[in-house]
Protein backbone atom coordinates (compact mmCIF):
# COMPACT_ATOMS: atom_id res chain seq x y z
CA UNK A 1 0.00 0.00 0.00
CA UNK A 2 1.32 2.83 -1.25
CA UNK A 3 1.81 6.06 1.62
CA UNK A 4 -1.29 8.21 -0.40
CA UNK A 5 -3.59 5.02 -0.32
CA UNK A 6 -2.53 5.03 3.08
CA UNK A 7 -3.85 8.10 3.84
CA UNK A 8 -6.77 7.97 2.34
CA UNK A 9 -7.60 4.20 4.26
CA UNK A 10 -7.62 6.47 7.44
CA UNK A 11 -10.23 8.88 6.25
CA UNK A 12 -13.19 7.22 8.14
CA UNK A 13 -10.91 7.62 11.96
CA UNK A 14 -10.39 11.20 11.35
CA UNK A 15 -13.94 11.76 9.39
CA UNK A 16 -15.45 10.26 12.93
CA UNK A 17 -13.63 12.99 15.29
CA UNK A 18 -14.87 15.50 13.14
CA UNK A 19 -18.25 14.47 11.89
CA UNK A 20 -19.17 13.96 15.81
CA UNK A 21 -18.10 17.01 17.50
CA UNK A 22 -19.53 19.50 14.51
CA UNK A 23 -22.80 17.78 14.40
CA UNK A 24 -23.29 17.37 18.30
CA UNK A 25 -22.68 20.85 18.57
CA UNK A 26 -25.16 21.68 16.44
CA UNK A 27 -28.26 22.72 17.49
CA UNK A 28 -31.70 20.56 16.73
CA UNK A 29 -33.95 22.42 14.18
CA UNK A 30 -37.31 23.05 14.58
CA UNK A 31 -39.62 20.02 12.90
CA UNK A 32 -39.29 19.85 9.36
CA UNK A 33 -41.50 17.74 7.22
CA UNK A 34 -39.26 15.42 5.37
CA UNK A 35 -39.86 14.15 1.84
CA UNK A 36 -38.97 10.88 2.66
CA UNK A 37 -35.71 10.21 0.70
CA UNK A 38 -32.05 10.46 1.63
CA UNK A 39 -28.67 10.53 0.56
CA UNK A 40 -25.02 9.98 1.84
CA UNK A 41 -21.54 9.72 0.84
CA UNK A 42 -19.66 7.15 3.20
CA UNK A 43 -15.73 6.36 3.37
CA UNK A 44 -14.97 3.15 4.19
CA UNK A 45 -12.15 0.17 5.02
CA UNK A 46 -13.04 -3.14 2.73
CA UNK A 47 -11.39 -5.75 3.09
CA UNK A 48 -11.90 -9.09 0.00
CA UNK A 49 -10.88 -12.15 1.18
CA UNK A 50 -10.53 -15.59 -0.93
CA UNK A 51 -10.45 -18.69 1.30
CA UNK A 52 -9.86 -21.61 -1.14
CA UNK A 53 -10.35 -25.42 -0.54
CA UNK A 54 -7.29 -26.41 -0.34
CA UNK A 55 -4.24 -23.69 0.13
CA UNK A 56 -4.17 -20.67 2.22
CA UNK A 57 -5.93 -17.72 2.47
CA UNK A 58 -5.63 -14.39 0.23
CA UNK A 59 -6.84 -10.96 1.73
CA UNK A 60 -6.54 -7.70 0.64
CA UNK A 61 -7.84 -4.62 2.58
CA UNK A 62 -8.15 -1.33 0.72
CA UNK A 63 -9.68 2.10 0.93
CA UNK A 64 -13.62 2.45 0.15
CA UNK A 65 -16.02 5.37 -0.88
CA UNK A 66 -19.55 4.96 -1.61
CA UNK A 67 -22.68 7.08 -2.23
CA UNK A 68 -26.45 6.01 -1.45
CA UNK A 69 -30.02 7.20 -2.46
CA UNK A 70 -33.04 6.11 -0.89
CA UNK A 71 -36.94 6.47 -0.21
CA UNK A 72 -39.04 5.49 2.53
CA UNK A 73 -41.93 3.11 2.24
CA UNK A 74 -43.31 3.65 5.69
CA UNK A 75 -42.39 4.21 9.19
CA UNK A 76 -40.16 1.29 9.67
CA UNK A 77 -39.07 0.13 5.70
CA UNK A 78 -36.84 1.85 2.94
CA UNK A 79 -35.56 0.88 -0.25
CA UNK A 80 -32.34 2.09 -1.13
CA UNK A 81 -29.22 1.49 -3.62
CA UNK A 82 -25.68 1.72 -3.12
CA UNK A 83 -22.49 2.54 -5.71
CA UNK A 84 -18.93 2.39 -4.29
CA UNK A 85 -15.42 2.23 -5.56
CA UNK A 86 -12.20 1.12 -4.24
CA UNK A 87 -9.97 4.44 -3.61
CA UNK A 88 -6.91 2.59 -4.58
CA UNK A 89 -8.52 3.01 -8.29
CA UNK A 90 -6.83 3.47 -11.36
CA UNK A 91 -6.49 2.17 -14.96
CA UNK A 92 -4.34 -0.98 -13.76
CA UNK A 93 -6.80 -1.64 -11.10
CA UNK A 94 -10.10 -1.60 -8.77
CA UNK A 95 -13.09 -2.94 -7.44
CA UNK A 96 -16.05 -0.93 -8.35
CA UNK A 97 -19.72 -2.17 -5.97
CA UNK A 98 -23.03 -1.79 -6.63
CA UNK A 99 -26.13 -2.53 -4.27
CA UNK A 100 -29.86 -2.81 -3.62
CA UNK A 101 -31.16 -3.29 -0.35
CA UNK A 102 -33.95 -3.39 1.82
CA UNK A 103 -33.62 -1.29 4.86
CA UNK A 104 -35.76 -1.53 8.32
CA UNK A 105 -34.53 0.74 10.83
CA UNK A 106 -35.96 2.07 14.43
CA UNK A 107 -35.76 5.40 16.05
CA UNK A 108 -34.41 6.17 19.56
CA UNK A 109 -34.62 9.55 19.39
CA UNK A 110 -31.31 11.14 18.37
CA UNK A 111 -30.22 7.78 17.54
CA UNK A 112 -31.26 5.44 14.46
CA UNK A 113 -30.56 1.82 13.90
CA UNK A 114 -31.15 0.10 10.54
CA UNK A 115 -30.46 -3.26 9.23
CA UNK A 116 -30.06 -3.76 5.65
CA UNK A 117 -31.12 -7.17 3.68
CA UNK A 118 -30.60 -7.25 -0.40
CA UNK A 119 -28.09 -8.33 -3.40
CA UNK A 120 -24.87 -6.89 -4.10
CA UNK A 121 -22.21 -7.07 -7.00
CA UNK A 122 -18.20 -6.24 -7.42
CA UNK A 123 -16.65 -5.71 -10.17
CA UNK A 124 -13.17 -6.26 -10.26
CA UNK A 125 -10.33 -5.52 -12.80
CA UNK A 126 -6.55 -5.57 -12.61
CA UNK A 127 -3.16 -6.00 -15.13
CA UNK A 128 -2.37 -9.35 -16.17
CA UNK A 129 -5.70 -11.09 -14.63
CA UNK A 130 -8.50 -11.92 -15.71
CA UNK A 131 -11.71 -9.24 -15.04
CA UNK A 132 -13.97 -10.77 -11.65
CA UNK A 133 -17.30 -10.46 -11.78
CA UNK A 134 -19.51 -11.85 -9.07
CA UNK A 135 -22.67 -11.29 -6.80
CA UNK A 136 -24.38 -12.42 -3.79
CA UNK A 137 -27.01 -11.93 -1.31
CA UNK A 138 -25.66 -9.16 1.55
CA UNK A 139 -26.15 -7.73 4.72
CA UNK A 140 -25.39 -4.88 6.76
CA UNK A 141 -26.46 -2.74 10.01
CA UNK A 142 -26.11 1.02 10.52
CA UNK A 143 -25.68 4.02 13.37
CA UNK A 144 -27.68 7.44 12.34
CA UNK A 145 -26.43 9.39 15.02
CA UNK A 146 -28.73 12.89 14.15
CA UNK A 147 -27.47 16.44 14.92
CA UNK A 148 -29.91 17.94 13.24
CA UNK A 149 -33.72 16.91 11.85
CA UNK A 150 -32.28 16.22 8.39
CA UNK A 151 -28.62 15.43 8.92
CA UNK A 152 -26.87 12.28 10.60
CA UNK A 153 -23.42 10.72 11.44
CA UNK A 154 -23.61 7.11 10.03
CA UNK A 155 -21.30 4.68 10.81
CA UNK A 156 -21.93 1.63 8.90
CA UNK A 157 -21.28 -2.07 8.30
CA UNK A 158 -21.74 -4.17 5.16
CA UNK A 159 -20.78 -7.65 3.87
CA UNK A 160 -21.59 -6.69 0.08
CA UNK A 161 -20.19 -10.66 -1.32
CA UNK A 162 -20.11 -14.09 0.03
CA UNK A 163 -19.76 -16.67 -2.09
CA UNK A 164 -18.48 -19.34 -3.80
CA UNK A 165 -16.36 -19.56 -6.66
CA UNK A 166 -16.49 -23.28 -8.35
CA UNK A 167 -13.22 -22.26 -10.40
CA UNK A 168 -14.21 -21.74 -13.32
CA UNK A 169 -12.25 -17.98 -13.08
CA UNK A 170 -8.98 -18.07 -14.22
CA UNK A 171 -7.86 -16.08 -10.92
CA UNK A 172 -9.27 -18.33 -8.49
CA UNK A 173 -9.44 -22.06 -8.01
CA UNK A 174 -12.64 -23.31 -5.99
CA UNK A 175 -13.07 -22.05 -2.33
CA UNK A 176 -15.22 -18.88 -0.82
CA UNK A 177 -14.70 -15.03 -2.00
CA UNK A 178 -16.35 -12.32 0.46
CA UNK A 179 -15.58 -8.25 0.60
CA UNK A 180 -17.35 -6.06 3.13
CA UNK A 181 -16.71 -2.76 4.39
CA UNK A 182 -16.89 -0.70 7.25
CA UNK A 183 -16.69 3.10 7.36
CA UNK A 184 -18.42 6.73 8.76
CA UNK A 185 -19.83 9.35 6.14
CA UNK A 186 -23.10 11.53 6.85
CA UNK A 187 -26.74 10.78 5.35
CA UNK A 188 -29.41 14.01 4.86
CA UNK A 189 -32.75 13.37 5.11
CA UNK A 190 -34.42 16.03 2.06
CA UNK A 191 -36.98 17.43 3.42
CA UNK A 192 -39.66 19.99 1.95
CA UNK A 193 -37.47 23.56 2.23
CA UNK A 194 -34.42 21.27 0.01
CA UNK A 195 -36.61 19.67 -2.04
CA UNK A 196 -36.61 21.47 -6.04
CA UNK A 197 -39.02 19.23 -6.59
CA UNK A 198 -41.33 20.38 -4.07
CA UNK A 199 -40.50 24.05 -3.91
CA UNK A 200 -41.76 22.95 -7.95
CA UNK A 201 -44.66 21.58 -7.26
CA UNK A 202 -46.19 24.37 -4.95
CA UNK A 203 -45.07 27.27 -7.50
CA UNK A 204 -46.93 25.48 -9.60
CA UNK A 205 -50.17 25.20 -7.70
CA UNK A 206 -49.89 29.09 -6.59
CA UNK A 207 -50.24 29.97 -10.16
CA UNK A 208 -53.21 28.06 -11.00
CA UNK A 209 -55.01 29.27 -8.27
Amino acid sequence: MTIKNRLISNIPLRLLGLLFVTLNSMPVQAEVELTGMYGGMYFSESEDEFEPDTGSKVKQSRGHIKGKFGKTLNEFLAVEGQLGVTTSSDDNKGIYTLSAFLRADKDFGQYKIYGLLGYSGIYAYEDDFEDVDESSASYGIGLDIFGSKDMAITIEYVNLIDTSVDGADANFGEGNLSFDTIGIGFTYYFSDETSRFIKNRDKIRSIRQ
